[in-house]
């Protein structure tokens, strides 16, 4: 019985078989098969508030992209815009649960994120479990988003 050589060694990289290839797509669909229906709100914050966003999200599971608007970041006196994404079952916790700390998220307007979202962030947010929080100050992604 023959051995059957799978990969074959070329300059140290590993070329890759039709099996491998078969193997990351299922694994690509299995991950977008994953993906939570969320919504998304935005709020613009000063510093304080958003260290009270920062502390309420260790307890309520939600995520947030923060933009540094106008200030130098990590300042009290900067102010910010925030994306906040949570899953639909948990609107009521989020929104009581910020608008206990003074953060009035119930007068900003849902939004649905689609779930095939061009913007890597929301992708990573549908698709990761944990609440995230992501500093957009470097990223420019979410820049078109911003101006909706």
């Amino acid at each position: 019985m023959a051995a059957v050589v799978r990969k074959v060694v070329v300059d140290g990289f590993f070329t890759p078989c039709i099996e491998d290839d078969m193997e990351w797509v299922e694994t690509l669909q299995e991950l977008q098969g994953r993906r939570r229906a969320m919504t998304r709100r935005s709020i613009e914050v000063h510093g304080r508030e958003l260290r009270k966003v920062q502390d309420v999200q260790e307890k309520v599971d939600f995520s947030v992209t923060c933009t540094v608007i106008d200030g130098r970041g990590a300042s009290r006196d900067a102010r910010y815009r925030l994306l906040i994404y949570y899953e639909p079952r948990e609107e009521l916790k989020v929104l009581s649960a910020l608008g206990a700390v003074g953060v009035n998220l119930k007068a900003c307007e849902p939004k649905a994120v689609e779930l095939e979202s061009p913007i890597q962030e929301e992708q990573d947010i549908m698709l990761i479990p944990q609440p995230l929080f992501i500093d957009m100050e470097e990223s420019t992604t979410l820049a078109s988003l911003l101006q909706r």
